[in-house]
């Protein structure tokens, strides 16, 4: 299991520590290969996978980076467009702790909420029998203000998932979010702590300047996720866009959304 720091998302922070990190390491931006390659992104990632997509290294990094992942999906794309790295260092994490970061600004035809593209899912290792190994999903939301929408597995909800939708908090197109994922029951699930207890979901939200707690996250759900196995696989980028998308007027189709700093950990509170 990874447990180090790459300041550049095109190299990755694949963390999942436990209590501390272990070590760090840094290195230079690399050279993103404009199609599929494993492994990808400078081989801190697993894999990356192209397809439809545009796909490379932003000049300028978010959070004090020297470099970041900016991926648009092409004029013409079908549904099955995509621009992604995946990390699969998980091992069916019973807790998975994420965060990242995002700038929207170039994505300036993303204004109809019915406007819609994920860009992180985490995969269980298995799923209830019939149910997608999804666990969590963040999807983003176009509008006058862009949000997410987190779709988290519950099989006590409909369709076996619960979603909360979260506007950020400013227009200035830099952003910030973090989630820590538990395994278990909302049945006396206690998902206002640092220490949870029971099947929870809790996530923040922010300007990416923005210092944030453990203690306040924006919000917190109780669910029951027993069925899935636990954090195996994520992946990160622009992916699994719907149709208004991809045919609204105006469309976002070839603007570039900016991903960095990515982070992920079993136990300890990211941040900043």
């Amino acid at each position: 299991m990874k447990s180090f720091k790459m300041k550049a998302l095109a190299l990755a922070t694949l963390g999942l520590g436990g209590l501390v990190m272990a070590g760090s390491a840094a290195a230079a931006c690399p050279t993103i290969p404009a199609t599929s390659s494993t492994p990808g992104g400078g081989g801190a990632w697993s894999s990356q996978t192209v397809n439809t997509a545009t796909f490379g290294n932003a000049a300028t990094g978010l959070d004090g980076t020297a470099c970041a992942l900016s991926v648009a999906i092409n004029t013409g794309a079908f549904s099955n467009a995509r621009g992604l790295v995946t990390d699969n260092s998980p091992q069916n994490e019973a807790r998975y702790r994420a965060r990242f970061y995002l700038n929207t600004q170039s994505l300036t035809n993303f204004v109809a909420a019915n406007q819609q593209a994920d860009i992180m899912t985490v995969l269980a290792g298995s799923s209830p029998a019939g149910v997608s190994t999804t666990e969590v999903e963040v999807r983003l939301v176009g509008g006058s203000t862009i949000g997410v929408t987190f779709v988290v597995a519950d099989s006590g909800s409909p369709n076996n998932y619960q979603t909360v939708g979260v506007l950020f908090p400013n227009t200035a197109g830099n952003y910030r979010i973090e989630f820590d994922l538990q395994q278990g029951s909302a049945a006396g699930a206690n998902c206002n702590s640092v220490t949870p207890t029971g099947g929870c979901f809790r996530y923040w939200v922010s300007d990416a300047a923005t210092a944030t707690a453990d203690a306040s996250p924006s919000g917190a759900i109780a669910v029951t996720n027993t069925g899935w196995s636990g954090a195996k696989q994520a992946n990160l980028g622009l992916f699994a866009t719907n149709t208004k998308f991809r045919t609204g007027t105006p469309n976002p189709l070839g603007q570039a959304l900016i991903l960095d700093e990515f982070d992920s950990r079993r136990q300890t509170f990211i941040g900043m």
